[in-house]
């Protein structure tokens, strides 16, 4: 269990990293021309690519079982760690409060990411029954 949590864990620090860079390229370069819905259109697949593979990495890296329980384990204890990162850079870096951060999920681009972030969770476990079928 040591290792299923230590994947969720470093899964979060890489995905919450890069979303981190790619949000501030979206704010400032994206958001001006587009609009934030497209924005987040554009960012999203590129994040999830990477955290696919970066997932996949991680399982193969710290051998989290292939079992169901396991990995939607790691992909709670990354999302539990990604929403409270979030909250936390909302309410200390951007000086909000944490209900402001909760009402910006009623915007339309913030929902989208929601979705996003809701697959990276989903990750672990996709990826075990894509391994259990192509190792029919």
């Amino acid at each position: 269990m040591a290792n299923v949590l230590k994947a969720g864990v470093l899964y979060f620090l890489g995905v919450f990293a890069l979303g981190f860079i790619l949000g501030a390229i979206r704010i400032f370069f994206l958001v001006p021309y587009s609009g934030p819905v497209v924005a987040v259109l554009v960012e999203l697949p590129f994040i999830l690519l990477v955290s696919w593979f970066f997932c996949r990495f991680l399982t193969r890296r710290f051998t989290v079982p292939a079992e169901p329980y396991e990995r939607l384990i790691m992909g709670l204890v990354a999302f539990s760690c990604l929403m409270i990162g979030e909250a936390l850079v909302a309410v200390f870096l951007q000086q909000g409060r944490m209900t402001d951060f909760l009402m910006t999920f009623d915007l339309p681009e913030n929902r989208i990411g929601l979705a996003g972030q809701i697959a990276f969770a989903l990750f672990p476990l996709l990826q075990s029954y894509a391994d259990s079928k192509a190792g029919r």
